[in-house]
């Protein structure tokens, strides 16, 4: 188990934070291993090295990369079926029986008489060995494609795959970095609810504090001391769930950046700056360059090609080779009585008939084509319903920015005024304990506009193909 620790840049006031003082520096989180009190690593993360981690290290992305490396080489595989084949081949052949054959050897005049009615003498024979005990054999072939426009159409439809993977890559990419931008922001927030619940804690405590002096010099009732006592413990929970809900976030930003486990994160950033209103002039043209979009393009010219490589089934193919042999035989090791080969052919393949397969393949490649068009044009009317949502939220974050900018000014003037008016007397703790907690809401209503601003922000950047971008 970890025991939360921390910096507390308020400790020093009296009166509750304004929005003007809130952390332009780093926002330090420190997890110490209770059990043991052994110190841990630590690690600060601007958002740009937090992206880089993340890049270096998600295993989406790994993927990604693999699914990449998969298209080059299967682009490796079609392009060596237009490069000729070179075959060698040796052999060796031991015979241990002999064939025999019985050859014409002579004539013998002298033994046998003629064949009856002629001058002709019978031909006599002899068993004559065929074989030799020992085989050689070697040869080279070659062979080259001259014309198959499937191999053609199998190329290209290769490097449009390799190109296809590259651009998916990028959109893994850039939704990834966008969730992790949204993630990092997530956990700043987060920081600052945990810094507003504890300052209101310790404000509460202070007051606790302040009324039981007053009590004790006669300034203050009984049951004054005892709402003093509620209001500042009924704080407490709202502080240890906040902190709990921050060391949720660091670990998912640890697991979501490789980092382990066991080392303290300083996040180096601040809520307090946020980018103005983005033009929203040409914004649909610019979205049709980004990689998911590109995707459903090069995925149509990869469909046109395999109708294409469908039809390049009705061609003919024809390929040429040639192949120089050579052999010898001896009952010993003498191979110099071999005897040479070399020959060349073309070889003139056309398809004729296939049962219908061939059609039945081009009809699904072009069904398939049809439907990548589809899908293109939803994609497009998808994406303008997206921007102009987009839009909208961008603008309503803006103004609602603005608006909670304004209300916890006035909040924490409220408040200063029930403060003041409670130390002279003049106002109750219910009254002060409604001022704090007005001012502490109107302090969380602007992060959180800030932060939605900013989840918005990075979808419009998404949207627009710069979702690998900062702020």
């Amino acid at each position: 188990m970890h025991r939360w620790t921390q910096q507390r840049y308020r400790n020093e006031r009296s009166t509750v934070p304004t929005r003007r003082r809130m952390p332009m520096i780093a926002i330090a989180v420190t997890l110490i291993v209770a059990s043991t009190g052994t110190a841990v690593a630590q690690d600060q993360l601007t958002l740009d090295g937090f992206l880089a981690r993340v890049e270096s290290h998600s295993l989406q992305l790994d993927n990604s990369r693999t699914d990449r490396d998969i298209a080059l080489t299967q682009e490796r595989l079609a392009r060596s079926q237009v490069y000729p084949t070179v075959a060698g081949q040796a052999g060796y052949t031991r015979n241990f029986l002999d064939i025999e054959q019985a050859v014409p050897a002579y004539v013998n005049t002298g033994g046998s008489p003629a064949i009856p009615g002629t001058q002709i003498y019978p031909i006599q024979t002899q068993e004559v060995d065929v074989n030799t005990d020992n085989q050689f054999s070697a040869g080279l072939s070659v062979q080259q494609k001259v014309f198959d426009m499937s191999v053609f159409r199998a190329l290209e439809a290769s490097q449009q795959y390799t190109s296809l993977t590259g651009t998916a890559y990028e959109a893994s990419r850039q939704a990834i970095l966008t969730q992790a931008k949204r993630l990092f922001f997530q956990a700043l927030l987060l920081q600052e609810v945990l810094d507003v619940r504890q300052s209101s804690e310790e404000i509460a405590y202070d007051n606790y504090v302040e009324t039981q002096r007053r009590l004790d010099n006669g300034l203050a009732s009984p049951l004054e001391v005892l709402q003093a006592e509620v209001n500042w413990k009924i704080t407490q929970p709202d502080t240890t769930q906040a902190e709990r809900n921050l060391n949720v976030a660091l670990q998912n930003l640890r697991t979501f950046a490789g980092i382990d486990s066991d080392t303290e994160i300083e996040l180096v950033g601040s809520l307090d700056q946020y980018p103005a209103l983005p033009s929203f002039e040409n914004a649909f043209s610019e979205s049709l360059e980004r990689p998911d979009y590109q995707a459903l393009v090069a995925q149509r010219r990869l469909r046109e090609l395999n109708v294409d490589a469908e039809r390049a089934k009705f061609y003919p193919s024809l390929s040429a080779s040639i192949t120089y042999g050579w052999q010898a035989g001896d009952n010993g090791f003498d191979l110099s009585g071999g005897t040479d080969t070399l020959s060349a052919g073309l070889q003139l393949t056309v398809p004729v008939f296939f049962g219908g397969s061939r059609f039945a393949s081009l009809d699904q490649a072009q069904l398939e084509l049809q439907k990548t068009n589809t899908q293109i044009a939803l994609q497009q009317d998808t994406i303008a319903t997206q921007l102009e949502t987009l839009r909208l939220t961008l603008e309503e974050a803006n103004q609602r920015i603005a608006t909670a900018e304004q209300t916890l000014a006035t909040a924490e003037r409220a408040y200063q005024v029930s403060q003041t008016s409670f130390d002279n007397g003049l106002a109750t703790q219910l009254e002060l304990k409604d001022a704090r907690v007005s001012q502490e809401r109107a302090q969380l209503n602007y992060v959180s506009a800030v932060f939605d601003y900013l989840s918005a922000y990075f979808d419009w950047q998404l949207a627009t193909g710069r979702g690998d971008q900062g702020i």
